[in-house]
């Protein structure tokens, strides 16, 4: 035989047996990304219907809900005309995009909404039947206790099939027996994460969005409300005097301090009801064009958020039935791991990185608007949006003059 064939056929049984472990990793590592899709898949549709189906509950029960101070502003400019009307729109829009890009994120920080819509109700509702059933469920619980010890004692059946019976209906006992703890538990980690993440961004940010913070949660109001007052304060103060003067006043007290404006400055007055048509649409413009892509990436980024509260809720409320069967050999707790343990860490990170996420574009957003003040533009919100149509237009253009020059190519040929 041939020593050189011999060498070529071991190299290749070598190389062969080299690439099953990389195959079998990518299978498994393919295996788990198409499980966490689709568990993110069906969290959010179940997320859905719940909220579709279920009655809404009241608002005044949400935990931590005092209102922020720019929640109070009333984001409205007078004045008639076509020209007034698109900026009294426009910035309605630019308002109302900030204030539900902001709640949105903040909600994910306060409570589990998955949990606030059903897991409120489903305790209760578990709590009621149990105390109807008292009787019932205390004896069925020892009978089934007492069958499944006899039956070990007298069969001698597998020692870990054995074990998870009694494992199995204890779980299920602890959480009939204890339904609004249960609940609480696996609805903890969901804002137990985000806050976590928020903690971490207060301690690292610069002293000028978090000075005088006193907590985690005053940190993420004062970065919010300096979000709100760059995007929607400033272009709206400028829109009702033509300046800024009004951008970091209160809310409840801009109506005085823009009256007493109107009495004294002419020029005011003028902006205020609606002689500067173009000016204010621009203005309003501008500021919309601004804040919409900031608003659609920090909305993405919350429901990408609460759909994994939602899958890390019902992920953690499968706990006390998915640990015992553990117990059960390697074969069912490899199924654990893969199933619901791998999930469960995916979905924990998935929370932390739109939670840092979120905190990062608003971070990012503050930071482009201080660039305009630093570029000194006279009007807020322009820098950006008239770069990013700049840009837009020179690849409009620079496509067509390809598109024309392949054309004339594929003509002389």
């Amino acid at each position: 035989m041939s020593t050189t064939a011999q060498k070529h056929r071991d190299r290749s049984r070598d190389a062969s047996t080299r690439t099953v472990p990389r195959a079998a990793e990518r299978a498994v590592a393919g295996q788990f990304r198409v499980v966490l899709v689709r568990y993110m898949v069906a969290a959010a549709v179940l997320l859905a219907v719940v909220i579709v189906a279920h009655p809404s509950r009241d608002a005044g029960s949400l935990p931590g809900g005092t209102p922020w101070s720019y929640q109070n502003e009333t984001v409205d400019i007078a004045g008639g005309g076509v020209l007034n009307a698109w900026a009294r729109a426009a910035v309605r829009a630019t308002g109302w995009l900030a204030r539900s890009s902001i709640e949105r994120q903040r909600d994910v920080y306060r409570f589990n909404l998955f949990d606030f819509l059903v897991g409120g109700q489903t305790a209760d509702g578990v709590g009621g039947w149990r105390e109807g059933h008292r009787p019932l469920l205390e004896g069925g619980t020892q009978l089934v206790l007492l069958g499944l010890l006899a039956y070990g004692i007298l069969r001698r059946p597998s020692a870990r099939t054995w074990i998870l019976a009694i494992l199995l209906v204890l779980a299920a006992t602890l959480v009939v027996t204890k339904p609004h703890g249960t609940m609480r538990l696996a609805a903890k980690a969901g804002v137990g994460i985000p806050n976590v993440m928020l903690g971490a961004v207060a301690r690292v940010a610069p002293n000028g969005e978090t000075e005088g913070a006193r907590s985690a949660d005053e940190a993420h109001q004062r970065l919010a409300t300096r979000y709100w007052t760059s995007f929607v304060a400033q272009p709206l103060s400028r829109l009702q005097t033509g300046t800024s003067v009004l951008a970091e006043a209160d809310p409840s007290s801009k109506g005085g301090v823009l009256g007493v404006l109107r009495r004294n400055v002419s020029g005011v007055n003028d902006w205020a009801i609606g002689r500067r048509g173009p000016e204010r649409a621009f203005i309003a413009t501008s500021a919309l064009g601004y804040v919409l892509p900031f608003a659609v990436a920090l909305g993405i980024l919350a429901m990408l958020a609460t759909c994994a509260q939602t899958l890390l809720f019902l992920l953690c409320l499968a706990a006390p039935f998915a640990v015992p069967l553990t117990v059960d050999g390697p074969r069912r707790r490899g199924a654990v791991i893969r199933w619901w343990l791998l999930p469960l860490l995916a979905s924990a990170l998935v929370l932390a990185f739109a939670s840092l996420a979120s905190l990062a574009v608003m971070r990012v957003a503050n930071a482009l608007h201080s660039s305009d003040e630093y570029v000194g533009m006279l009007l807020a919100g322009s820098t950006w949006p008239l770069l990013f149509a700049v840009l837009s237009r020179w690849w409009i253009v620079r496509r067509r003059k390809l598109r024309r020059a392949a054309g004339v190519n594929a003509t002389g040929e």
